[in-house]
């Protein structure tokens, strides 16, 4: 009797595929799990920003810190090596925290360095629009100058950017900024 049933059910005449409510069942089930997976990298992405943003956050709160309880300026620089201060606008290759004696900018032998950051591993720019390249904090807590770092995803989407602010008091502060600006395509 078992090999009679299994014998029908693998007969060709019985098995007639797809009804038409079966097919339109699966195309919307599809569509909703695409709907759903395009704003969880968009989610993704933000999460991406808000980590690195408290990265450099807590770096801006270390040197104030620091500056503080050592009597000292303290200086945060963009470093790709982590032993030098180099010029540069993206932020994400690293920075270090250090002690900043003479005021020079530069990162001098016998001055501490506090910590390396390491490059960011995800794609982001992180922009410091400062005056002078660096952020300094004076020994009360005092920024050197204010100014603001700028955290946009790579490539750039208008998605919010993240933003840690920096004032002439020493207030740090995250907030989130503008949308970030998409690349301009220039007209032929």
């Amino acid at each position: 009797m078992g090999l009679l049933f299994l014998q029908t059910t693998l007969d060709h005449k019985y098995n007639r595929g797809f009804t038409l409510v079966e097919m339109m069942i699966t195309v919307v089930l599809i569509a909703i799990m695409v709907n759903l997976v395009a704003p969880m990298g968009h989610v993704a992405e933000g999460f991406k920003l808000d980590y690195v943003n408290q990265r450099i956050y807590s770096s801006a709160v270390l040197a104030r810190s620091e500056a503080i309880k050592r009597s000292e300026t303290v200086s945060v620089c963009r470093s790709i090596s982590g032993t030098t201060c180099q010029a540069g606008t993206n932020w994400a290759d690293g920075w270090v925290v250090f002690v900043n004696n003479n005021g020079n900018n530069s990162i001098d032998p016998g001055e501490d360095i506090i910590r390396v950051y390491n490059p960011v591993s995800s794609p982001v720019e992180i922009t410091w629009n400062g005056s002078i390249p660096l952020l300094s904090f004076r020994p009360r807590g005092s920024a050197v100058r204010q100014g603001i770092f700028t955290l946009c995803s790579v490539p750039k989407r208008p998605m919010v950017q993240r933003q840690v602010d920096i004032s002439g008091s020493g207030l740090i502060r995250k907030r989130e900024g503008v949308k970030c600006l998409l690349p301009t395509i220039p007209s032929p």
